[in-house]
């Protein structure tokens, strides 16, 4: 055999290869992509117009609320502590102010999503302009391949486009959920906020001490410094944990005896107690603040944002002031 005859056979068979490599190539992308499934049907599956417009209609609300946080504590945080012991389950407002930055990090997702999407989709009407001028077959190839992994990205994008905005809906619903059940006004504003945070981290510090009760025995070195940050002993705050769960104790003793459920000291009965020495001591955080050097009122009005109803009753308290001085 001929080395020409050899050349012959390799190049013969280098183009049967080739066929079936390009038969192969032009089936993979029906197999891995969702072109065709988002060409035959719609692109999203779940957010039909009705639901944009309904996500649409609370985002505006929601954008507004963020300038109530351009800070990343509070001024009640940064001018008492130094730890960040921060639980939101004791403050609706830190419970709202989190949905929202979930809201803003999946919005900034979304909106770096659409204009990539913009961005490829006009890519894709370029090369197919590109392609219907292009006589070369080498550059149309190149050209086509372009094309088809635009057209792959563009439509698997939307997958996760419509994730991203399924979960801002359920976000705005949790931030409706928790307003309504918890009486907040729609024009609620940083002060609201602001004026929560006391009560919030005395909640959160005799939480920390019953935890430490029931592990250790004994308050934590850190429960021991929360507390004293907002002006509360610890040795007060060791009588009443220490008192409480021995209640408990007794509570759960006479169950067992009654199975009277009632006498259960349950989820309610852990909050109520919370809430019972957040009452107590919610002025106490003033004994920090006079022995650090600070106003009583921690709240910079000044710098703080605040609606109308807010703006008035501070107008009013300050006239009031005016008068008395």
């Amino acid at each position: 055999m001929s080395n020409n005859l050899v050349k012959k056979d390799m190049i013969r068979d280098s183009i049967v290869s080739t066929e079936q490599i390009k038969d192969i190539l032009d089936n993979i992308p029906c197999i891995f992509s969702r072109v065709e499934t988002v060409l035959e049907d719609k692109p999203l599956k779940v957010i039909n117009e009705k639901k944009l417009k309904k996500i649409e209609s609370r985002i505006k609300e929601q954008n507004e609320k963020m300038y109530n946080f351009g800070r990343q504590d509070s001024q009640t945080t940064r001018k008492l502590m130094t730890l960040q012991m921060l639980n939101t389950a004791d403050s609706t407002y830190r419970i709202l102010r989190q949905i929202l930055a979930q809201i803003e990090r999946k919005q900034s997702a979304i909106s770096e999503n659409y204009i990539r999407l913009k961005k490829d989709y006009t890519k894709i009407v370029e090369l197919q302009y590109q392609i219907k001028n292009e006589t070369a077959n080498i550059q149309r190839n190149k050209l086509e391949a372009n094309l088809q992994a635009k057209i792959t990205s563009l439509t698997n994008s939307f997958v996760y486009l419509e994730a991203a905005l399924k979960e801002v809906g359920f976000l705005q619903d949790c931030y409706e959920q928790i307003k309504k059940n918890k009486n907040i006004p729609d024009d609620w504003d940083e002060l609201d906020f602001e004026q929560s945070e006391i009560e919030a981290h005395i909640r959160n510090a005799f939480r920390n001490g019953i935890r430490d009760f029931l592990c250790n025995g004994r308050l934590g070195m850190g429960t021991c410094e929360y507390l004293e940050q907002f002006g509360i002993s610890p040795i007060e705050a060791s009588f009443h944990i220490s008192k409480y769960i021995t209640d408990c104790n007794q509570a759960m003793a006479k169950f067992e005896v009654s199975q009277n459920y009632s006498l259960l000291p349950d989820y309610d009965n852990f909050h109520d107690f919370l809430n019972k020495m957040a009452g107590l001591y919610r002025h106490a955080y003033k004994k920090a603040c006079r022995r650090i050097g600070l106003d009583d009122d921690l709240i910079s009005r000044d710098f703080v944002l605040m609606s109308s109803r807010n703006k008035e009753q501070h107008n009013l308290l300050e006239a009031d002031n005016e008068k008395d001085n």
